[in-house]
């Protein structure tokens, strides 16, 4: 494994640090070191710190990059070890960190933070047909302040190859005419940029039900562009009709 470092990416109004690499004493100290400044200069409220590409550390070397979750108000650890998971559960940490072991977790626990609200990542009504029967009328009618929360999903792409690829992701924009996809698992991030080409390739979705917004829905849609900032994956799809349950 690599020298442990670190990434950052951003999703929605949260920034995520994704470590990576196999931590050493000196190089967990730097890496919390420099993820504290990019906290202060940056002045991050929100942060995720994603363990899912990180070696195995000891207990001083967890305990160091915790210290990093004090000055913002909320903080979530995700794709943490069991063991690491354990260390968690029995130690004691103030309320603004969430440990998550999915993306419904995630979702749930920064709720309207992750919301993308860039227009580029809504579909207008004008761009779509709908009628009062459609999938993204349905939504709408139901649009009110849950609606601006990010909300965890299934993907399940047909590639031309005739292999479906399933996934998880977030849905971190909803709109009448489709919804942009956002993708924290790393490793499905990777797969999923190595689609190509990938637009207009058909996916079927699931919306699970959550906290956030308790119907479940299966959604027929095609994908109309992937998105990369940085080592960020997302997907804006259009929505196409209900799908099969």
């Amino acid at each position: 494994m690599s020298k442990f470092h670190f990434s950052t990416r951003d999703i929605g109004g949260v920034a995520v640090f994704d470590l990576i690499g196999d931590p050493t004493f000196e190089t967990v100290q730097g890496v919390a070191w420099k993820i504290q400044k990019s906290i202060r200069r940056h002045r991050l409220q929100r942060i995720i710190l994603n363990f899912q590409e990180a070696g195995t550390m000891d207990a001083i070397g967890v305990r160091r990059l915790l210290a990093v979750c004090i000055r913002p108000k909320h903080s979530v650890i995700y794709g943490a070890s069991p063991e690491t998971v354990h260390f968690f559960e029995e130690n004691c940490f103030t309320t603004r960190v969430d440990v998550c072991a999915d993306e419904k977790a995630v979702a749930e626990s920064f709720g309207p933070f992750l919301f993308e609200k860039d227009p580029e990542k809504r579909f207008p009504a004008k761009d779509v047909k709908h009628h009062k029967e459609s999938i993204g009328y349905q939504l709408e009618r139901r649009r009110n302040q849950r609606m601006h929360v990010a909300l965890p999903l299934e993907l399940m792409i047909a590639t031309s190859g005739g292999e479906v690829v399933k996934t998880t992701a977030i849905a971190t924009n909803i709109s009448e005419g489709g919804l942009f996809a956002d993708y924290l698992d790393l490793a499905v991030a990777h797969r999923i940029d190595a689609l190509d080409p990938i637009k207009n390739l058909p996916v079927d979705m699931r919306i699970f039900p959550s906290a956030n917004f308790p119907e479940e829905y299966h959604v027929r849609g095609i994908i109309r562009r992937k998105e990369i900032r940085k080592t960020q994956v997302g997907l804006a799809i259009e929505f196409r009709g209900k799908a099969p349950k």
